[in-house]
């Protein structure tokens, strides 16, 4: 699927996120983290976040966050993403969620199904409700929590952890903030799983971002030079390489400065770091950013751009 350029501009703001609690990777109690510690250090890896609370629980922590950014009242829609499993089913949770921030009466959508890349199509459907004007302003979170599963993420050399993150999709933009300027997905379900077919998977994927970043870039008429950054999740040294040469960028390009202390926060990531690089100056008023979000069988490029107080216009 691929989402055209609107003729009406979609913003992003009110970037917020909750995390668990930092722990060395020597102290988590898990046998494959504790086989793969050599790997997961030599991967750039130092410690994960570890979360007593449960998904509902941090998402209201960060949703609350986000809307201290907008008038609650003026939210049209939540767009809840997860791929943890449910500690009770999906609708349950959507119900605890929209309580326990307030917003009992907003209707709520489930997103899933993408991995570690649900946050393109979260995105994506938060977008497609603000474009037909129907749901102007929606609250999108994502947040998830290791509960049954290793930590230990093979095809991302890296370590799962704790956390949410969210943000307002809006047709009008309340503060600093960013231009959704366009989206582009594709999905191979049918390539097995790394274990299986570790050739197969390498190809689809390299094929996979090269195929949405080419939709993006022709689409906006850019160039992959044209992004001061390049966002993905928070994966090992040679997994990064290895998405910088299919997206065709410098590897120094491709920014995960979070990764070692904080681990992988599954669709979070590329918000943690959004966030972070505003907070220390590395993004700048006008700068265009490329998101890529991922699973070992569907990847999304998200275009951004940088917008400073006060100032919409194209």
């Amino acid at each position: 699927m691929t989402t055209a350029a609107p003729d009406k501009p979609v913003y992003v703001f009110g970037l917020a996120h909750e995390l668990g609690v930092s722990a060395p990777l020597e102290e988590i109690d898990d046998p494959e983290v504790r086989e793969q510690l050599g790997t997961l250090r030599t991967q750039g890896l130092r410690d994960c976040r570890v979360a007593q609370e449960t998904v509902v629980e941090l998402a209201a922590r960060s949703a609350r966050r986000t809307l201290a950014a907008v008038q609650p009242d003026t939210v049209d829609a939540v767009v809840f993403s997860t791929d943890t499993s449910p500690e009770l089913t999906p609708t349950a949770e959507i119900w605890d969620f929209l309580e326990a921030v307030g917003l009992p009466r907003t209707p709520a959508t489930f997103v899933s199904g993408s991995g570690c890349g649900n946050l393109g199509p979260a995105l994506a459907v938060a977008r497609g409700m603000v474009l037909t004007g129907d749901k102007p302003t929606v609250l999108m979170v994502t947040a998830d929590r290791v509960r049954s599963r290793t930590r230990y993420l093979t095809n991302g050399q890296t370590v799962l952890s704790d956390g949410a993150a969210s943000c307002v999709v809006s047709s009008t933009l309340s503060g600093p903030g960013y231009e959704l300027r366009t989206m582009a997905d594709t999905c191979r379900a049918d390539i097995g799983t790394v274990a299986d077919k570790p050739i197969l998977v390498a190809r689809a994927t390299t094929l996979g971002i090269r195929a949405v970043v080419r939709t993006v870039t022709e689409r906006l008429s850019l160039t992959t030079a044209d992004f001061r950054h390049v966002l993905t999740g928070n994966y090992g040294r040679s997994t990064l390489e290895f998405i910088a040469s299919s997206a065709r960028v410098p590897v120094d390009r491709v920014a995960s400065p979070l990764g070692a202390g904080t681990g992988h926060c599954f669709s979070a990531d590329a918000l943690l770091t959004l966030e972070h690089l505003v907070d220390r100056g590395h993004l700048d008023d006008d700068d265009q950013t490329l998101v890529l979000t991922m699973s070992p069988r569907s990847w999304s490029a998200i275009v951004l751009r940088r917008i400073e107080a006060g100032r919409t216009g194209n």
